[in-house]
């Protein structure tokens, strides 16, 4: 690709960690971005019910219809559709006879509902299109390995694995005043959804054993969910902004649950807790132990006992604590898990990939 590049991108635009981050990572390394949201086309009661089923009605059409027309206009190198649920096949189609090149990235499971099928009713229809497309697009990539294989036997030509990232000035370490420190301190935070899984009887098992707990993650976590911890936990909010960041620096030890439905192995959060310079106690994996070096960089669990027995270790020992946490700080910038080191491996994947094409 040409050293001046321009990418326009697809997508929803709601949420600052996804497209609107990986915008300013492309653009700190010299690429010209612009972008098209598709939110502004799913109002009203009909449009979020088309949102979530993606059946083909006037929205789609038009959003499909401006796509190709800010191609046209624009004249991007490459289109990067994220998380891209509603774009026919046929627009694909278009933007190639354009001489333009078009990448798909999914942060999310796709092949879940096919998978194991515990997944919110909609998830059914949602990825419809998306599988349909993935063929056409020129590159594809993904949040997990295992999507790399499943899109293969969906016909993709191009997969590739772009692990998540944290944002260097959203995630970092801070100082908190003494009104925050009221706010935020605990020994032990998690900072995240509910899910059907054991973290509900984790974080029972922790506060048993004495080891002060809060969680942010607004309705989630309501009284149904919690029974008889709610009362010990409430209030239950959101932290976002500046807040997440403040939510994580007032714990000595932060609390990483991996998502069953999307069959991670890692999450956002594995890069986002050591960014801000705190020692991560996540579920075990084989991905996560190749990141991090166990009990060195980042501390791991498979079981509510060792979890208990993990935490109540590094609550009771700060020097051992801190130790950990700086060496995963640095673990995380050496190995470039940082969204701008993220947009220029992206970058390079692409040029990797046309020069396969070319040759």
């Amino acid at each position: 690709m040409a050293n001046s590049v321009k990418i326009l991108i697809v997508g929803e635009w709601a949420w600052p960690q996804y497209e609107e981050a990986f915008s300013r990572g492309l653009q700190e390394n010299g690429v010209e971005v612009t972008s098209l949201s598709i939110s502004k086309y799913f109002k009203g009661l009909f449009g979020r019910l088309q949102s979530a089923i993606p059946f083909l009605g006037l929205a789609v059409f038009r959003l499909n219809k401006d796509v190709i027309q800010e191609v046209k206009i624009q004249k991007p190198h490459l289109v990067l559709f994220w998380r891209p649920t509603h774009v026919l096949p046929k627009t694909i189609k278009k933007i190639a006879s354009m001489g333009v090149n078009t990448a798909s990235y999914n942060n999310d499971d796709p092949f879940g509902p096919k998978a194991h099928g515990n997944v919110p009713w909609h998830h059914h229809f949602l990825w419809h299109w998306y599988i349909k497309c993935l063929p056409l697009f020129n590159y594809n990539f993904f949040y997990r390995k295992v999507n790399c294989t499943e899109a293969r036997m969906f016909g993709a030509k191009h997969t590739e694995v772009m692990l998540p990232y944290f944002m260097p000035w959203k995630d970092h370490p801070v100082k908190l005043t003494k009104v925050e420190k009221q706010r935020y301190e605990t020994d032990l935070v998690f900072v995240g959804h509910h899910e059907k899984d054991e973290r509900v009887n984790h974080i029972g098992a922790l506060i048993k054993a004495g080891i002060r707990v809060k969680i942010w993650g607004g309705p989630y976590w309501n009284h149904k969910v919690l029974g008889e911890l709610y009362d010990q936990l409430a209030p239950i909010e959101l932290a976002d902004g500046d807040a997440y960041a403040k939510s994580l620096c007032g714990a000595s030890v932060c609390l990483c649950f991996l998502s069953k439905l999307n069959r991670d192995t890692y999450t956002r959060r594995c890069f986002e807790i050591p960014a801000c310079g705190k020692v991560m106690l996540a579920e075990r994996t084989d991905e996560l132990l190749a990141m991090f070096k166990e009990d060195n960089e980042a501390c791991f669990f498979s079981s509510t006992d060792e979890l208990v027995a993990k935490a109540q270790w590094l609550v009771d020992n700060p020097k051992i604590q801190e130790e950990i946490a700086q060496a995963g700080l640095k673990r995380v910038w050496a190995d470039g898990h940082d969204v701008v080191n993220r947009a220029k491996y992206f970058i390079s994947m692409i040029n990797l990939k046309s020069n396969e094409l070319e040759n």
